[in-house]
């Protein structure tokens, strides 16, 4: 059952690539199949079963079984036949429940229910979720911090669905729930391919839903069908959004079967899940291997199955033994061939390892069991030569046929060597040799043959007896029987060996067939041995016929009904019903035996065709029959009419009247028959739609109470199921119903028709149509029909697929199990999750790459590399991933999980005892309690956790678990820190007593700590000191569905522990434990409170108390504390309300004190104190009661109290209560004093009340005598203005009290009492701030008076009329805004105020009346140019240099008014002289400069005058600038002669731009050393010129200069070498041809080059440089020429002159230096 923390709140489906369409791979993974479901079976130990001995059991809370603290909370709820109630106590003690209505159409029911009274119904029975399923059960139930029940429940093996209801949207009347409104949202969690079941749920404290369940869904295909445990987190946020936060995820990814999930809530919102397992088992098979010759490829297929290798198809299969084992499953197998014929198995590859184990064919059973050692797990291929039947020893001969086939015989061996008919355990059957069973295992015998269980076929008595025997043999010992039937080619043959395996692994049927057995388990031959029977791999089924359309029902169509009426095909004929009538049977087929001749005469009626049909055997030559007809004729037949074995209608007869028939057999042993049939409309059928097609399958004619069956049973694919029906029926009573494996899906009665689809899973199913009548009353054709059934058959992989799961389904239901346990992290996913995963995905993925589920497992957070986005921290989903908590060969089931405050995990389960497998046998609740965090930091702990290191209680009954059987655990807790476990226990029926079924409770506290810890490790006894256990209940009936025959399964006991308020809810057929009648159901109720005190009044003081007006009392009394938890508390008084004008106190310690300490056996003084009310206060007697209440602070329940009658009564005269002869209606003083008597002298005013001590106003003339001024005065009607006490008109001086007497006062009846806290300024007598409208009594009223409360009494001296007297009070005498210190008029104009717009200066003088300098500059208006200029500045000539009254600096455009604006005016203060304007005659430029004293740049072009060449134009804008005025003359270049002022003309400036000439040789403008490249101007460059500063103004020319050295050569050239040069440069055909040789040359050193491969040759001409510099022979007198020669020279061979000037000068110093 799910809680709460009381403290907190597909990918696309795959196929397995292993499997293939071959029928021999089907068989392989079939046996593997069996392997693995063998996992799942029971078996039987050795060991004696023995109870734990019983602690002393306390019945009830009061050792009474008819404790009154039971109480009926609901007698009946508009609730037919409750199933599966469950529910959750919130914190306002109200019962939420709900409940499947096991009626014809289930539905699930809620309620609500207060639990502070009896049939306290708030809510009756309301529908949750539609009403249109059969199926409903499982529900579970949570309730959120908002008192909303979160509800999921299971439509049966189909969906799984959840609801969030809201009660509060009721109105809570008892009626039935307004379900729309309370309805906030509905989801299916899971539905599709696969089958789901048992989902529990649980709340976190952010009120988010998490949902698990078992489903077999597995999109991989990795797990052959097993069922896993998924996991769903759905939230509903407060805006009403609801979400899928975490998708359907499996959490459970192994093979094995898993079930029974249970959910809670664990540290920061972690999620426990806990489950049934069979991981860690141990298995055992026993393989019965038929040997005959029909079975060699099978010994191949199930030698692969068993240990691996290729099948007869070719696949490779890697064996059972090691896939389960890589599931942590321990196998243990041995093969026995059934006679000792091995030829199959020592000849087969696969089968090598096996016959080799088992002794190479030498060896029968072992001498010991397997499992001896962790490697002694395989019994190989042993020999089988005897075997069991009719309690002997039958041995076997080795054969190929009869004697190997005895897998009857061997099975009843197999079963009776673990125990046999004795009871003896192991076993000692009759055979020299037994099998020795491992004690420890689960036990599967798996017969496999395709022949009779004796012998082979046919079927015989030996068959039958057989089966019989090794059917009883296998249930006696807890052995479940797998069988596996192969096919022969005979289909009867094939039946025969089906319906015998079906009787050996279910029950002995009456008939042949393949229908499901129906065991009744009265004896061990009518019990259910729990197995199934499959089929190897076949074809059988391809021709599926659901359309009826041969007639008949055929091929794995069966059909079973009451008195034989069983279903058949129907010929629709549009809805008309034919039925038959036989008029004549004789021959062999009535029973007639041998005969020669028999004889049957009937009467055909009119308009009936009578049909003859006739059956012949193989002998036809011996059939004869003559039929005299009704006119005397006979037709006569003989063996020309038939055949060998023929059989069918031969003759038609369609006249009336008396018919003979004379049958005839002339051999005499009988082999033909003859029956005489005719057909009927004996019906209308409803409509044939949509039945279709010639025939339908229709119900058989059954009787009322009775039903008639059709099934389909086959291996089916992942697909639909459809079909079409039509029934006509009692309406609502009599129905047809469908059902998938024993799970009705739908039924219809009445007249209807229609289609019905509906998804079916992989494996083997039976379909089921049955027609159910009532007790009474048939209606309509009392029929029904189904058409056109569509069946995703499965194909050869698919069928063996579904063997695979099938087997499993089937044997893990009884299987030996343990609990496992993980832990989930959902917050820690959501609020980090990886970069792949959003919201709404599933948590557990799929890896691409091997196809295999990828579990999320890790840390609460992790620090990571992501692709993408770098290092970061992520949140993993699992934090502790599976983990096995009990460890035994025993089983465990129906585990459920609590966390405490402090994260402790208690987890609970029922325990087989004695270590026995099976279900069956007695069990136990046991309990674990494991503290988390003694593990350290998680970090998913893949393999799981360490058991040892983290169990603070170990795995420990709870020893008062003491009946047979204990069932449907709960564990809670309770704020007083106690553990509490409910359950039921049951027994079955005994000599000693009947069926008995208990609920007990057992609450643990008291840890034995150690140095405040719990050390690890210890049992529940070791660990807790107290562990105290009371049956609450006692039924003989069932208690919440359990009952005392058996482990039940049903819903757990609802609970609140509330310390110290304890209650128990289950419900019951009478919660008075009286015999039930039909139907009847209740809800029950236990509880109780553990809080005891006592008030106790001390001696002497009674319970009455009296008391007169304003008298009081003291009560004393006593707090006992009885029985306090804890042995103290603290606890507070109080009292109950009082009437009005009562003062009652109730406390301790004598202080009346509200809290006090109590503690358990002590005693606390209590007191109470009450004042009665005075007699001003009452006026009548009182009685009332008074209940003095003490509560304790810790719990609410926890009160005691005690109650006083009190009574008021008045001795005197209610009327006149004082006694002064005044009645109370006319005293004033009611109360008053007494003993006197009122007069004139002592009551002045007559009101009853004494003058001197109680009357405040004697002459009653509402004014008190302290301040009345007259307090015996006038008493009459009173003129008071000012409430003095004094008559205005005839007592009073002041009438108004302000201190003037009224003959002073100018405002005598005025305002009252003001003086002192008013203002009167002119002292007049009236009140300044309401009277007084001249509060300074001058000329002026306070309206107009700017001194209203000014100085007083004054007539004149107020020169501008304002009030204010100008010398006292007026600082502005002419009013006009300005202060007389600033202002310049003080007693100016009047009626003005001084502003910018007619006081520009703010100076007090009006600008247009008065002022004569407006801006204040010391410029008057009429010379100042800026009249309303800037303020707050005088004019000087430093800041208005022209006195024009304008600011220079911000109003002055013209500073010195010479008519130039500042930023034109080159001069901004030229001189002013008055009458004087310069500017007409000496600014000839206008640049504000006077050109006489002022101005330098008389043209202002840039220039200053001294240096401007041009100043003709003063008016010109042009400006000097480098571009226009190069040498900056201030000339323009474009008039210019000389721009760059070289003193060369620039028509004959060679560079007319030369900015400096330090030398210029030819006088061309250019400089020499910069810009003149050829300085004398001969044409010659300056670096070729000989002569660079020779004459000038020549052109170098061939006429003048030959050599064109830049010399002229008549006056400087002496040097002629300089002709070749001229011939070259002047002769045309020498320059052609000295290029062309030049051409030539170079060619051929091209050519060369490329001839010679070595490297580059370089000419090197160094050596004509050193002839040529070799100093000649003949002694030169002249240095200087010789060095001329010899640059010359250098110059001819190519050398520049400047080149060969250096090389010469070089060589020169080298020989200086010699």
């Amino acid at each position: 059952m799910a809680k709460r923390r009381a403290h907190d709140e597909h990918t696309t489906q795959t196929r397995d690539g292993r499997f293939s369409s071959r029928a021999k791979n089907q068989l392989a993974l079939f046996l593997t199949c069996i392997m693995i479901a063998s996992l799942f079976a029971p078996s039987v130990l050795v060991a004696e079963i023995t109870l734990e001995p019983s602690a002393k059991q306390y019945e009830t809370s009061n050792n009474s079984l008819n404790d009154s603290a039971i109480q009926t909370l609901m007698s009946n709820l508009n609730a037919t036949n409750p199933v599966e109630i469950t529910g959750v106590i919130d914190d306002l003690n109200r019962a939420h429940l709900v409940w499947v209505e096991n009626t014809s159409l289930p539905s699930l029911q809620y309620a609500l229910i207060s639990t502070n009274g009896i049939d306290t119904v708030l809510i009756s029975s309301t529908l949750v979720g539609e009403n249109d399923t059969l199926s409903v059960t499982n529900p579970a139930l949570v309730i959120d911090s908002n008192r909303r029940a979160h509800i999921v429940w299971e439509i049966t093996g189909i969906a799984i669905l959840y609801a969030l209801i809201d009660p509060s949207m009721d109105d809570l009347d008892g009626d039935t729930g307004d379900i729309t409104n309370m309805t906030l949202t509905s989801h299916t969690v899971a539905d599709g391919i696969g089958t789901r079941y048992q989902p529990d749920i649980a709340i976190d404290s952010f009120d988010g839903a998490h949902v698990v369940w078992v489903d077999t869904y597995d999109p991989q295909g990795l797990y052959f069908g097993s069922p896993l445990i998924y996991y769903s987190m759905l939230t509903y946020d407060s805006s009403g959004n609801f979400d899928i936060q975490i998708s359907n995820t499996i959490i459970t990814t192994a093979l094995g079967y898993k079930g029974n999930p249970a959910v809670s809530m664990g540290s920061n919102n972690t999620v426990i899940v806990v489950w049934e397992d069979t991981r860690g088992s141990l298995v055992e098979y026993v393989g019965l291997l038929d040997t005959s010759g029909s079975m060699t490829s099978e010994w191949k297929d199930m030698c692969a199955v068993f240990y691996g290798g290729n099948l007869t198809s070719g696949e490779y299969f890697q064996g059972v033994k090691p896939l389960l084992e890589s599931a942590s499953i321990t196998v243990l197998e041995t093969l026995y061939a059934l006679s000792g014929q091995m030829s199959h198995a020592s000849t087969h590859k696969n089968c090598e390892d096996g016959y080799v184990l088992g002794g190479n064919s030498s060896e029968g059973p072992r001498p010991s069991h397997l499992g001896q050692n962790s490697t002694d797990t395989s019994g190989g291929i042993r020999d089988l030569e005897a075997v069991v039947y009719n309690g002997s020893s039958y041995s076997l001969p080795t054969d190929f046929g009869f004697f190997s086939e005895m897998w009857g015989p061997g099975s009843t061996w197999a079963c009776e060597s673990w125990r046999d008919s004795s009871g003896m355990t192991p076993g000692d059957p009759a055979t020299a040799l037994d099998h020795q069973w491992n004690p420890n295992a689960t036990k599967l015998v798996i017969p496999v043959s395709d022949e009779g269980p004796y012998g082979g076929t046919p079927i015989t008595l030996d068959d039958t007896q057989s089966i019989i025997e090794a059917h009883d043999a296998c249930v006696g010992a807890g052995i479940i029987p797998v069988a596996i039937a192969g096919v022969t080619g005979n289909t009867v043959d094939n039946m025969n060996v089906r319906s015998n395996m079906l009787d050996l692994t279910q029950c002995p049927g009456s008939s042949v067939g393949l229908h499901p057995r129906i065991c009744a388990d009265t004896s061990v031959s009518t019990t259910d041995a729990g197995g199934d029977m499959f089929l190897y791999p076949t074809n059988e089924m391809a021709n599926f016929e659901g359309d009826f359309e041969s007639g008949t029902l055929t091929n794995g169509w069966s059909s079973t009904g009451s008195s034989g009426a069983t279903w058949d095909a129907e010929a629709a004929n549009n809805g008309i019903v034919w039925s038959e009538v036989n008029l004549c049977d004789i021959g062999a087929a009535a029973g007639a035996g041998s005969f020669h001749t028999v004889t049957c005469n009937y009467t055909q009626p009119a308009g009936r065709v009578v049909d003859l049909t006739v059956s012949v055997d193989s002998w036809p030559s011996e059939f004869s029959m003559d039929v005299v007809l009704p006119n005397g004729n006979v037709a006569s037949f003989n063996r020309t009419s038939v055949s060998s074995n023929y059989h069918g209608v031969l003759v038609t007869f369609a006249g009336p009247g008396n018919y003979t028939i004379y049958l005839n057999d002339t051999y005499g042993d009988g082999g033909t028959s003859v029956s005489a049939d005719y057909s009927y409309v004996s019906a209308n059928n409803p409509p044939a739609t949509p039945i279709s097609g010639a025939y339908s399958a229709r119900s058989g004619g059954i009787s009322d109470s009775e039903t008639t069956t059709m099934e389909f049973t086959g291996s089916m694919s992942n697909g639909t199921v459809a079909f079409s029906y039509n029934v006509s029926s009692e309406a609502n009573y009599d129905f047809l119903t469908f059902s998938i494996d024993g799970v009705q899906l739908a039924q219809w009665s009445g007249t209807q028709s229609g289609n019905f689809s509906t998804p079916v899973s992989l494996g083997q199913h039976t379909l089921t149509w049955s027609y159910v009548k009532d007790g009474s009353i048939s209606s309509g054709s009392d029929a029904a029909w189904v058409d056109d059934v569509t069946i995703p058959l499965a194909n050869y992989t698919q069928e063996m697929q579904a063997l695979v799961q099938s087997i499993i389904a089937l044997t893990s239901g009884t299987g030996a199990t343990e609990t496992f346990l993980t832990v989930l992290n959902p917050y820690s996913l959501l609020n980090t999750p990886r970069s792949t995963w959003v919201p709404g995905d599933s948590a557990t993925s799929v890896d691409p790459d091997t196809g295999q589920y990828v579990e999320d497992v890790g840390p609460a957070v992790d620090y990571v590399w992501q692709d993408g986005i770098g290092w970061g921290t992520i949140g993993h989903f699992v934090l502790v991933n599976d983990t096995r908590l009990t460890n035994g060969h025993g089983w465990s089931s129906s585990p459920d999980v609590n966390v405490d405050d402090d994260g402790n995990i208690h987890v609970v389960w029922v325990d087989g005892r004695s270590t026995i497998p099976s279900k069956a046998g007695p069990s136990q609740l046991h309990y674990m309690q494991l503290d988390l965090s003694l593990a350290g930091i998680l970090d998913g702990e893949p393999e799981g956790l360490d058991i040892s290191e983290v169990a603070v209680v170990s795995d420990s009954a709870v020893q008062d678990s003491d009946m047979t059987w204990g069932s449907n655990p709960r564990v809670d807790f309770d704020n007083d820190g106690s553990i509490h476990i409910t359950w039921f226990e049951s027994m079955e029926e005994s000599n000693e007593q009947g069926e008995t079924v208990e609920l007990r409770w057992t609450r643990i506290v008291g840890p034995s700590l150690i140095d405040g810890e719990m050390p690890l490790g210890r049992t529940l006894e070791q660990a807790y000191e107290v562990i105290d256990t009371r049956v609450i209940a006692t039924s003989s009936d069932n208690l919440m569905g359990v009952s005392g025959h058996g482990l039940d399964t049903s819903s757990q006991p609802i609970v609140n522990f509330d310390w110290p308020n304890r209650v128990i809810v289950w419900s019951t057929p009478d919660c008075s434990g009286e015999e039930s009648g039909e139907q009847q159901w209740g809800v029950c109720l236990w509880s109780e409170n553990l809080y005891e005190m006592a008030i106790e009044q001390i001696s002497g003081t009674a319970n009455q108390i009296t008391l007169e007006p304003g008298q009081s009392s003291n009560v004393a009394m006593q707090l006992r504390g009885i029985t306090i938890p804890g042995g103290s508390d603290t606890v507070i008084a109080g009292v109950t309300e009082v009437p009005l004008h009562w003062h009652v106190e109730t406390g301790f310690s004598g202080r009346y004190q509200e809290t006090t300490t109590l503690f358990e056996g002590g005693v606390k003084d209590i007191d109470l104190h009450i004042h009665a009310p005075a007699l001003q206060n009452v006026n009548a007697n009182q009685s009332f009661e008074l209940t003095v209440w003490v509560a304790s602070t810790t719990n609410q329940e926890a009160t005691t109290a005690k109650t006083f009658l009190i009574h008021l009564v008045n001795e005197g005269d209610w009327d006149d209560d004082d006694g002064d002869g005044i009645p109370d209606l006319e005293d004033a003083c009611q109360f008053g004093d007494t003993g006197w008597i009122p007069d004139e002298t002592t009551d002045y005013d007559g009101d009853g009340c004494r003058d001197a001590t109680e009357d405040l106003d004697d002459d009653n003339d509402g004014h008190l005598d302290v301040d009345d001024n007259c307090p015996i005065g006038y008493m009459g009607e009173h003129l008071d203005a000012d409430n003095d006490g004094c008559d205005d008109l005839s007592e009073d001086k002041d009438n108004d009290g302000d201190g003037i007497e009224n003959h002073l006062d100018l405002c005598p009846n005025g305002a009252q009492y003001w003086a002192g806290t008013a203002e009167d300024n002119d002292g007049d007598g009236c009140r300044d701030a309401d009277e007084d409208y001249n509060d300074d009594n001058d000329p002026y009223l306070d309206s107009a008076d700017d001194c209203p409360s000014g100085t007083t009494w004054w007539i004149d001296g107020d020169f501008d009329g304002d009030g204010c007297h100008d010398t006292t009070e007026d600082t502005d005498w002419d009013n006009d805004g300005v202060s007389n210190t600033h202002d310049n008029c003080p007693r100016g104009a009047l009626g003005w105020f001084s502003t910018m717009l007619n006081d520009y200066d703010k100076d007090g003088c009006h600008d247009t009346a008065e002022d004569d300098d407006w801006d204040n500059d010391g410029v008057s208006n009429t010379h100042d140019n800026c009249p309303r200029g800037a303020l707050g500045w005088f004019s000087t000539t430093l800041n208005d240099w022209d006195q024009d009254g304008c600011r220079d600096s911000t109003e002055d455009p013209d500073d010195d008014n010479d008519g130039f604006l500042d930023w034109e005016d080159s001069c901004e203060r030229s001189p002013i002289i008055e009458g004087y304007d310069w500017r007409t005659n000496f600014d000839n430029d206008n640049d504000g400069c006077e050109d006489t004293t002022e101005d330098t740049d008389l043209d202002n072009d840039g220039v200053e005058s001294q240096y401007d060449n041009c100043e003709n134009e003063p008016d010109s804008n042009w400006v000097s600038a480098p571009e226009v005025d190069f040498d900056g003359d201030g000339c323009a270049d474009s008039v210019d002669t000389d721009d760059d002022d070289d003193g060369v003309s620039d028509d004959v400036d060679g560079c007319p731009l030369t900015e400096s000439v330090s030398s210029d040789f030819d006088r061309d403008g250019c400089d020499d050393s910069t810009e003149d490249l050829d300085d004398d101007g001969d044409g010659v460059e300056d670096s070729t010129d000989k002569c660079p500063l020779g004459l000038i103004n020549w052109d170098s020319s061939s006429g003048s200069d030959i050599d064109a050295d830049g010399c002229m050569d008549s006056l400087e050239d002496d040097h002629v070498d300089g002709q070749l040069l001229y011939i070259l440069r002047n002769n045309a055909l020498m320059t052609m041809i000295s290029i062309t040789m030049l051409v030539l040359l170079l060619a051929g050193l091209v050519a060369s080059n490329g001839k010679r491969r070595s490297g580059i040759r370089i000419k090197d001409h160094t050596w004509e440089v050193e002839r040529m510099m070799q100093t000649p022979s003949i002694s030169l007198e002249n240095p200087i020429e010789e060095t001329q020669r010899q640059v010359r020279d250098l110059t001819d061979f190519g050398y520049s002159p400047e080149v060969a000037e250096a090389i010469v000068m070089h060589e020169e110093r080298a020989r200086r230096y010699q």
